[in-house]
């Protein structure tokens, strides 16, 4: 959290706090033996941080970018609501899988909003595991870094 002489308050997630996101993760999914990508994104879907852990296939970095840059791009919808609203219109989510900066706009589960004093400042996508072990993993990360009120 940032603030200008004017005393404006703008919420965005620092590479600092990205990183402590990613690092969070990555020891909890040590913990439970597996290997994962993550990806941090800003409000707008550009990429703070990323990291594919040692043993996770190299395509996970960037499935973890999509699920992240999914949730960003629809306003923080977790990736369970995006999965669920692909799998009742697909043909909307077919024309906007090539929005993502490089990266595919993937609607599935393991991506979840990065809050703060409950304003989205960008998304968190895992990748690498069964999708609920893919969020499960976030959603500790996220609480270790920011509490019960990080979303």
């Amino acid at each position: 959290m940032e603030s200008d002489s004017t005393c404006m308050v703008q919420y965005l997630v620092s590479c600092q706090m990205a990183r402590k996101l990613i690092s969070a993760g990555i020891a909890e999914a040590d913990r439970l033996g597996i290997a994962l990508s993550f990806a941090v994104v800003d409000t707008a879907g550009h990429l703070v941080s990323s990291a594919r852990m040692d043993g996770a296939p190299f395509v996970t970095i960037e499935i973890a970018r999509g699920k992240a840059f999914a949730c960003a791009a629809t306003g923080g919808q977790p990736g369970d609501n995006l999965e669920q609203r692909y799998r009742e219109n697909p043909m909307v989510w077919g024309n906007a899988s090539t929005l993502g900066y490089g990266a595919p706009m993937l609607p599935a589960v393991g991506s979840l909003p990065i809050k703060i004093d409950g304003r989205t400042i960008g998304a968190i996508g895992a990748s690498g595991a069964p999708s609920a072990v893919d969020v499960a993993v976030i959603t500790v990360a996220i609480k270790a870094v920011l509490g019960s009120s990080g979303n």
